[in-house]
This record gives structure tokens, sequence and C-alpha cells, in this order.
């Protein structure tokens, strides 16, 4: 702008002025317009909406009256073909959720949209399950269905599209509120607008002002510092055509004037300076020597200074006290010389290096002369000059590393030895087996791991140290069987580990059986040891590389649970290849965390095996037992049981089976008529929950069954982890209705105890009771006596296991009170089984033997 004469400035803002003032007529036209075409376009949106409801609802009208006729059509016992109404009905529903006009409504209002088209969906469902319904109902209650689906339609057309048409008239109130809010906007705008362009026309005249104003100000300060002898420039100022310019000229050339007077005085001005900074030079350089000689005296490391042959000329008092040598001793031969204790054609390659390279660093030993004490130091040569020239010195430093160096040796022994036995630790045992793992990985070796049995009662009884001592002994008295390659270290807290190398896999097992026995007597010889003699028991394993183990840790994980088994089988033992012991606790950790997933992953199924009448052969009731598929596999209840005992999943586990057979059983004794039991075992988890009776009672409400229809069963193990508790539970239990049964009886230790403060109605007789029976006449006897001992008692009586006709026989000779529960009969089978056996809502029977009992039992 200061380029531009003052009336062309003047020009440019009145054009300003003219442009703010078109800009604001347009931009209050475009407002306007926007407004009336935002009203028009809610209004076609409202249009469109009332149109595609009308012609939805005119839709759903010809479909509801289709409907209406085919209902009026239904009568008891015949079923009509209502897809076609079903489809229609369905893509109304369809066309609801999906129509573009009806957009609006979805985003805004989809309740009243979800509403309609669920109330449609619904109605075809309701249409289907009412046809389907006729074929089995009576004319009432063909006429119920009738009334509910007149019902359904009404509610559609009055509340559905009612409910539509309201939520249209919301949105077009919601917009019409939003357009004139837009015109509140739109007038509160042309307000700021007006304000906004007065308030600009106010700040171009202000601007003008200040521009005019500013450059003069400008030339009048260049000159103000001119005079008072300040550099200062006319700038662009001088290239105006107008009167500004011309003033700006004459001030540069006044200006060019000064400019060379300054130039003279500024060259002055330079020399006195490089004389200053010269003189500040030298003082610094000599306040440097003099810090320089300081630090050498005083610094902590040894520092000497030799020539280029390398005899000492300088050594500080550091030096002079680490070698206790004086400068003058140390002058006396070549410094290497001194350091290496070497000749000279030995120490001469490094100094060459160090004369060629202009460095050497190494770690060396020195032993003092005077007291023979052998040092570990750094030392660390520089040369300084140029040798070829004979120029020049060297410079030694000596650090101290002895203590350095010794209390590395410490740190690597702790980290190497186990702090009890002096034997090695498990770390660095580890680290040394995978080393020989990768070095010499053809070799094969085994690895022996030796525990203590029951070494905890040392420790509880005579203390940690005197355990300790104990260690101490065992780790002695297998390094006298072991040599040093075995490695012989400390693995756990009393385990031992060493390892038996060999040329080949049958050589290596001999050794192994060999080393294994030979450590076990060492181990387990009494321990004479401050006035005790302890017996000592020890188990041992091994694990063999490469045919069991990979890696050290692998190997050890077999050993564990070799010595794991070994201790569960009683202790103080040896087991030889510890791998097979492994992969059972492999399966068995797999199982674990599979059967925590099962119920989820819809793995369990429940199976049942029936319960006959030995009288008449009549079905009588199932027992529900709990069956586990896994990856394809069906698991054993053997192996998955204990382990859902075991991580407190039965529970769960029996709850979710009862919910499932008493659905089930509900269901068939509704098919055939009659009723029936279902016996299920119950854990104590599951009877010790606060609330089981209601909890159970709940599940019999919710499944349909009485609760005398439902058999709990109860082992006699389970009486030992709270009786008292458990016999209230189930006392509370018998009083609402349940059955109980004692499981298993006879195997367990006090049968007869239970039977006297229980309330139990039913005795489950093992299997092993009834295998003899055929061959021995004992076993008749001891099954006699308890089937007389139940039948004074009135207990019903359930034989499980009963697997050949021919003990079916005999049991018939007892009586025909029994109830028969095994293969003989049938193998228990899932629900799809016995859907297929109730499908023609009779009850399975069975051929029992028609023989005259020994005894009379009513």
């Amino acid at each position: 702008m200061r380029l531009l004469p003052l009336p062309l400035q003047f020009l440019l803002f009145i054009l300003a002025q003219l442009a703010l003032s078109a800009g604001l007529v347009f931009y209050l036209g475009s407002l306007a317009q926007s407004n009336v075409e935002t009203f028009a376009e809610a209004s076609r949106g409202f249009v469109e909406t009332q149109k595609s409801i009308e012609q939805i609802r005119n839709e759903y009208a010809g479909v509801a009256a289709k409907v209406e006729r085919e209902v009026a059509g239904f009568a008891p016992g015949a079923r009509r073909d209502v897809s076609d109404l079903r489809t229609e009905l369905t893509q109304i529903a369809s066309a609801i959720r999906g129509s573009v006009a009806l957009a609006p409504l979805r985003e805004n209002h989809p309740g009243a949209i979800n509403r309609l088209a669920d109330s449609i969906e619904t109605q075809a469902r309701s249409l289907v399950e009412a046809n389907q319904s006729v074929a089995s109902a009576q004319s009432d209650q063909v006429a119920r269905i009738q009334t509910r689906l007149a019902e359904q339609r009404a509610a559609i057309m009055t509340d559905g599209f009612g409910g539509l048409i309201d939520a249209a008239n919301d949105e077009l109130e919601s917009t019409m509120r939003a357009i004139r809010g837009a015109n509140a906007a739109v007038t509160e705008n042309y307000q700021f607008v007006l304000i906004v362009f007065v308030a600009l026309q106010a700040l171009l005249l202000m601007l003008v002002l200040w521009l005019t104003n500013r450059q003069i100000r400008q030339l009048a300060e260049i000159t103000e510092r001119i005079v008072a002898g300040q550099q200062a420039s006319a700038g662009a100022q001088q290239k105006r055509r107008d009167q500004l310019g011309r003033i700006a000229r004459a001030v540069q050339q006044f200006r060019s004037s000064l400019v060379s007077l300054s130039n003279s005085r500024e060259q002055l001005q330079a020399m006195l300076k490089k004389h200053d900074k010269e003189s500040l030079s030298r003082r610094r350089a000599e306040d440097s020597l003099a810090l320089t000689a300081s630090v050498f005296d005083e610094v902590q490391e040894a520092v000497l200074v030799t020539d280029i042959q390398g005899f000492v000329s300088r050594a500080n008092p550091a030096a002079e006290s680490l070698l206790e040598m004086s400068t003058t001793k140390l002058a006396e031969r070549p410094l290497l010389e001194t350091l290496l204790d070497q000749p000279s054609h030995v120490v001469a390659p490094i100094w060459k290096h160090v004369l060629e390279q202009g460095e050497w660093r190494s770690e060396i030993e020195f032993t003092r002369p005077e007291d023979d004490r052998t040092l570990i130091a750094l030392v660390s040569i520089r040369l300084v000059g140029e040798p070829r020239e004979k120029r020049g010195h060297v410079i030694v430093v000596i650090n101290d590393h002895t203590e350095i160096r010794a209390r590395e040796n410490e740190v690597l022994a702790l980290a190497r030895q186990d702090r009890v036995t002096d034997r090695l630790n498990r770390g660095y045992f580890v680290q040394q087996v995978d080393t020989q793992i990768q070095t010499h990985p053809d070799q094969p070796f085994a690895l022996v791991a030796l525990g203590l049995d029951g070494f905890t009662a040392f420790n509880e009884a005579l203390g940690r140290r005197f355990g300790d001592r104990i260690l101490r002994v065992m780790g002695d008295r297998l390094a006298e069987i072991t040599d040093p390659r075995a490695l012989l270290a400390r693995i756990d807290g009393d385990e031992f580990a060493f390892l038996i190398f060999a040329n080949n896999a049958a050589e290596l097992e001999s050794k192994v059986d060999e080393a294994m026995r030979q450590a076990h007597a060492h181990i387990t010889q009494r321990v004479d040891l401050a006035g005790y003699r302890l017996d000592i028991r020890a188990s041992v394993t091994s694990a063999q590389f490469p045919a069991e183990g990979q890696t050290a840790e692998e190997l050890l994980r077999i050993t564990d649970n070799g010595l794991s088994q070994a201790k569960a089988e009683g202790g103080n033992r040896i087991i030889g290849h510890a791998g097979g012991h492994t992969h059972a606790a492999q399966r068995r950790f797999e199982l674990t965390q599979a059967l925590g997933k099962a119920l989820g992953n819809r793995e369990l199924r429940v199976h049942y095996q029936p319960q006959v009448s030995l009288a008449s052969g009549a079905l009588v009731g199932f027992e529900a037992l709990m069956r586990w598929r896994y990856r394809g596999d069906w698991i054993s209840p053997a192996e998955f049981i204990p382990l859902a005992e075991e991580h407190n999943l039965i529970g769960e586990f029996t709850e979710w089976a009862l919910n499932n057979a008493c659905r089930r059983i509900a269901d068939w004794q509704r098919q055939a008529g009659q009723e029936l039991t279902i016996s299920i075992n119950v854990p104590p988890q599951l009877l010790l929950l606060d609330k089981v009776d209601e909890r159970l009672i709940q599940l019999a409400k919710a499944a349909g069954l009485p609760t005398s229809s439902i058999v709990l069963e109860i082992t006699e193990s389970d009486f030992g982890s709270d009786p008292s508790l458990l016999a209230e539970r189930l006392h509370q239990l018998a009083m609402h209705g349940f059955a109980i049964a004692i499981d298993d009886f006879g195997t367990g230790h006090s049968s007869l105890a239970y039977l006297n403060n229980l309330p139990i109605s039913k005795l489950k007789i093992d299997k092993q009771f009834v295998d003899e029976i055929e061959r021995s006449e004992d076993a008749r006897k001891l099954l006699e006596s308890i089937l007389a001992m139940a039948e004074k008692l009135e207990f019903e009586v359930v034989i499980e296991g009963v697997e050949t006709p021919q003990q079916l026989v005999e049991l018939r000779k007892f009586g025909s009170r029994l109830q028969i529960q095994g293969f003989v009969f049938s193998r228990p089978f899932d629900e799809d089984y016995w859907d297929g056996e109730f499908m023609h809502g009779k009850l399975p029977s069975y051929p029992v033997p028609e023989i005259q009992p020994s005894r009379q039992t009513d």
C-alpha cells in the first residue's frame, strides 16, 4: 500500500466499501431463499409419508380381510393352508421396515415403526400357531382363537397404524418447529450482519486514517534517529512518486553521509577489540595449564606419562600408591615390561601397536613386588604426538578392578550355587543342561530326579535349619556317587537332580536303572544328626533326552510328574520312565480346562437308564446319568466326574442335568399317562448351597413335575464333608416331598448309622453284590440279608448293574418287590431314543422270569 499514491489508496477504500455492501445484499437474499426451500421440502416429505402410510394401511386392510375370511373357516380337527397369508403379512412388515418414504420416521420414531412391524409379524406367527392348534382343539377353543386373532387385527388397525400416523404428525410438528427456529435465527442473522456491516465501514475509515498517519510518522521517526546519530533507512518510501517519496529520498541522502563516517569509526573499534581478545586468550591458556596440573595430581585414577620409548617421565600420586613404586623406580625400565612382568621381545608387539594405532586397552593382572599382592587392573594407553618425528608422549591410565572382579565372582557363585547344599541351583542347572543339548544334540542322556518323602514333617518338628542340615547331608551323599559332569543340583525344596550320560539308548537305559537304585539306596540310609536317628524315605524317577524331552524344562516337568505320581502311590519308590505319567497329567489338565466350558459349548448330555419292576417288567422310572462328548469322543464319567468334583463344577452340572431330566420326564409322563420317577446322584456341593430346597422346588415347578417323582441319590462317602448339615438339608428336602435314596449301599463304612438318622426311602444295591450270586452261595446269603433288612425297614430297593438273564433269575428268587437297573434290560440312552419309545403313548415293558420266590416278602 505504501507504493501507491494517496489518491489511489482512497479510491481502493471506496471500492472495498461497495463490495461489502453488495455482499450484504447477496447474503440476505440467499438466507431468504434457503428458508423458502426448507419449508417446501418439509411439506413434500410430510405428504409423501402420509401417502406411504395410507398405501401400506390399505394393503394391510386387504390382507386382513383375507385373514378374517380364512379364520372364519377354522373348524375343530381341520388344518388350513395359511402360508400365503403369513407370507403377505411378513412382506407388509418388511415393507414398513424398509420403505424409503418412512425413513425419517425410522430415524426419529423407530418405536412406532418397530411396534407396527412386530405386531404384523406376531399376527403372522399367531395365525400359523392358531392353524396348528385348531387340529386338536374343541369348538369353544376354536372360537377363542378366532376372537384373539380378530382382536389382533383391530389393534393393528387402530393402535399400530394410529401410532404411525401420530408419529408422522409429530415429525411434521418437529420440522415446523425447526423452520420457525430457523426463521428466528435468520432474523437474528439479519440484525447481526447489519451490525457487522456498520462496524466494517467504521473500521475501513479508521484504517485509512491509520495508514496515512503511520506513513507520515515513519518518516518523522527516521529523521529523528538520523539526527540522533542512529542508523536508519527510509526504505520503500523512496520509491513513491508523491510528496512523501520526495521527503524520503532527501532523508536517505543525508543518511548516506552519516554512514561513511560511521564505517571509519567501526574499523578503529575492531582493531582495539582484536587486541583485547588476544590478551584474554593468553590468560585462559595459563589458567588451563594450572588446572591440568592440579587434576593430574589430585585425580583418583593412576595416571602416568611416558616418552615414545615407554619410559615413565611422570606419575601422579595415585599411580605411585597403586603400584607402590616411585616415579624414579618406574623410570628404570619400560612401563609395559613392569606391568606385564614380561621381557622386551614379548612387550614389543604391544608397544608397536600403540605407536601405530594410537591406543591400546586391556585388563591385566599385576603382582606388586613390595607385598606380592595380585591386582586386576584395566590399563588404557593413548598416544599424543607424532612418533615418526620422535615427538610426543604416551598417557597411561590404570583403573584398579580387583574389588570389582572379586564381587563379580561372589555374585557368580551365588547365581550358580544353592546356598543350603553348596550344589548347583535350579536356574544354573537348567542353563547347563540346555547348553549340553545345544552343543551336543546327538549325545543321549537322562535326567534323574530324587525327592524326599515327608520332608515337611522334619521342618515342622525340628525346624527349618535342622531341615537344611538334612538337605546338606543328602547333597553330600549324592556327590559321592556322581561325577562332576553329572551337574548335581538342588532343583526344589527337597528335590535333587543329576545327569547320566551314555553312548547309546540301550547303554543309557542300563546306566539309569543302576544310578536310580544306587541313589535311592544312598539317600534312604539312616541319618544320625544332632542326637537324632532319622529314617529317610525318597522317590526317584528319570526322563531321557531326546526320547522323552527336548529341553531342560521339559525333562524337569516330566520328572516332577513322576515324583508326584510316586508320592501319590505312597512314596519311597522308583519310577523309571515318567513320560507316561506326564501324558496322563497333560490329559488331565486339558480335560480340566475344557470341562469348565462344557456347559457353554453344549457338550454335556443326559442319558437315561430305565428302572424296571421285577414283578411285572413295567418301567417305573429312570436314573439320569451325565455324559460328556469332547472333541468327538465320549469321556468316561469315571474320568470327568472326579475332575468336576475337584474343581467345584459338579453342583452346577447336577442342577443342569436335573433341570433337563425333570422336563423330559414330565413330557414322557404326559405321553404315557402314568407316573414315572427320575433319580439323580446329588453331590454335597449342591446340597450344601444356601436355600437349595427352594431352588430344587422351583426347578420341579418349572418342569411341571411333582417333587414325589424326584429321587435324590446320596452316596455314603458324601457324608464325610459335613454330616450334620447334610442330614439337616436332606430332612428339609424330604419334608417337601423329595425321595431320598442311598446309592451304592453297602460299600461305605457306616451304612447302618445313616439308615437310622436320615429320611431315607430307597436303597440302591451296588453291582458288586450281584456279580457273584450265580456262582457263590455266600454272595447270595449276603444279598439276602441286605434285602431282609430293607424289607423290615420298609425301604424300596433298586438293584444296580444286573447284566445277565441268569442274575435276573437268581434275584427273582428273593421276591418281586425289587426294581432292576442294568444292561439286562437296557443301556443308558439319550433323550432322542426315549422320545421314540414314548411316541405312541405307551410305556416300554420288559420280560421277567416267572419263578416262585424262595421266601415270602409281603
